[in-house]
């Protein structure tokens, strides 16, 4: 790699530990919004009312089934 051994100093490691976190962190980020776009899809609803009850009610927060796309014929 390139490091010399007297290089690996704590504060250098837990430097390289909070960007690993804080990229792994956006990375969840992108997921859920994703996520909230396919539930959207399966439920008919938007995928911000999919994200609203998560963040007001949590992980199990029901949201109501929309409109299905056979109903709007």
């Amino acid at each position: 790699m390139g490091l010399l051994k007297e290089e690996l100093t704590e504060e250098f490691i837990e430097s390289m530990v909070d960007k690993v976190i804080s990229r792994l962190g956006e990375k969840f980020e992108d997921l859920d919004i994703s996520l909230d776009f396919i539930a959207a899809a399966l439920t008919g609803t938007s995928a911000v009312s999919v994200g609203t009850a998560q963040r007001n009610a949590g992980r199990y927060a029901r949201v109501a089934r929309g409109m299905s796309p056979s109903d709007a014929d």
